[in-house]
């Protein structure tokens, strides 16, 4: 009966018996990442609002993008000229020592205007850092067919870690301390050297045949000169990665705008953190169940080329709710809708499009993709943000029609581009810089 029930739900994950092992131990490893990103979050969030206000919340998206700027230019160096799997070791002993001092600063009563803000930017980096490793060393694991089904399901821990470490901050405030986030960042780092111990473990037994870049050509200015050159000579990213910057646009102003109307629809933040816990667990439990039953199967079944529509698309129809339901209600079901097509579909189709990216190259290209673009993205929302407010006298009904119109033609942006990409898909793979590595046969992933 147990043999029987196994071997359901392997097909209902769509997964062979030979993979549900080592799959299930990197969904663990990255759950793990999405329970300390998420207690840090919490923490360093409430705390800066608290403390700060709201209002000081784009000032902090910028400082925290200069530094997301310059950590991935530093970090760009490192990733494709070692072994993945040995930076991604590194990175999670750093973030746990880093944690560390963190806590220490806490202990010492240091200000809240220098505690929150850092604990904030340290998770922000990890959000950003740790998942481009990670993924990079998953597409040297995998092949294309073997990602194409695997890493939704592998990308499911992502959520289930989120609805963990959104869910313990209110615990231990109820249960320990309301007002002391040392435990959580005890916790934080307790969790991340246990996902380092995980990750050995799980690779002890397992070869990663993975071409690193010379050691010559991983300069600063030559990881620039690489992605310069993709997204400038390959169709497919260059239109790409105008999509991404319309759509990180379109994101931060949507994202900023449920957070004020939240603070002006509730007039405590017990109420303000109540709702938005219901809010982002509805938003979480969806996406367990759509990345672990649907993702992998649409992306068998959906050309790659028709899925990058899907995230504009949905951006497009997010502003236009906002606008034309100008409340709580327009707001949060546009901005769910935008982040659910985004962590759902979006996210798990860029990783698998990087398995096109040849082994030495991909991790510099993966930082364009999810750290430079993002960033630079979120610094123009934030500044036009400013912008906005200051012309229009702070926040009034005219500046969030104005910043939600701005959304709206950055969305129409994203899907042009996307349409651009959509056309030139084709064409892009028989370009040298897509060659594929020869040490996978080209008939790895099919079944006979």
């Amino acid at each position: 009966m147990s043999k029987h029930l196994a071997q359901v739900s392997l097909r209902l994950l769509n997964l062979r018996e030979s993979e549900w092992r080592f799959a299930l131990a990197l969904l663990v490893v990255l759950a793990i990442n999405s329970v300390v990103l998420e207690l840090a979050d919490v923490v360093a969030t409430a705390g800066f609002v608290s403390s700060l206000g709201a209002d000081m919340v784009p000032w902090l998206w910028i400082a925290d993008m200069v530094v997301a700027l310059l950590v991935a230019s530093v970090f760009a160096k490192a990733i494709d000229r070692a072994p993945r799997l040995q930076v991604l070791s590194w990175l999670i002993g750093a973030l746990a020592a880093v944690y560390l001092v963190t806590l220490i600063m806490f202990e010492a009563g240091l200000p809240d205007w220098i505690t929150y803000p850092l604990l904030y930017i340290v998770s922000d980096q990890q959000f950003m850092m740790l998942p481009l490793v990670f993924w990079s060393l998953v597409n040297d694991v995998y092949t294309m067919s073997e990602a194409k089904r695997l890493i939704p399901i592998i990308a499911a821990g992502t959520a289930l870690g989120s609805v963990i470490g959104n869910s313990l901050p209110a615990l231990t405030a109820l249960i320990i301390a309301p007002d002391d986030a040392g435990y959580l960042i005890v916790l934080a780092v307790l969790l991340l050297l246990a996902s380092l111990g995980l990750l050995q473990f799980t690779f002890r037994a397992r070869v990663v045949r993975a071409r690193s870049a010379k050691p010559d050509t991983t300069g600063l200015v030559d990881n620039l000169r690489v992605g310069a050159d993709f997204f400038m000579n390959l169709p497919l990213f260059r239109y790409l990665a105008i999509s991404m910057l319309l759509v990180g646009l379109a994101l931060t102003i949507i994202e900023f705008n449920l957070l004020s109307l939240l603070e002006q629809s509730f007039a405590t933040s017990l109420a303000f953190q109540a709702f938005y816990g219901l809010y982002k667990a509805a938003l979480i439990t969806c996406l367990v169940i759509f990345q672990a039953l649907i993702t992998g199967r649409l992306l068998q079944r959906v050309a790659m080329r028709n899925g990058y529509l899907a995230l504009p698309s949905a951006l497009l129809i997010a502003s236009g709710l906002a606008l034309l339901a100008p409340g709580l209600a327009g707001a949060a079901g546009g901005r769910f809708l935008a982040r659910f097509v985004e962590r759902a579909w979006d996210e798990p189709l860029r990783k698998a499009t990087l398995a096109l990216v040849p082994d030495e190259r991909r991790g510099r290209i993966s930082v364009f993709l999810d750290s430079y673009f993002f960033t630079a993205a979120t610094l123009a929302g934030s500044v036009l943000l400013l912008l906005i407010f200051q012309l229009r006298g702070g926040l009034p009904v005219s500046a969030q029609i104005t910043a939600l119109a701005v959304a709206a033609l950055a969305a129409a942006g994203a899907v042009w581009a996307s349409l651009r990409a959509r056309s030139a898909y084709g064409a892009s793979l028989l370009n040298w810089r897509l060659a594929r590595s020869r040490r996978k046969s080209v008939l790895d992933g099919i079944d006979f």
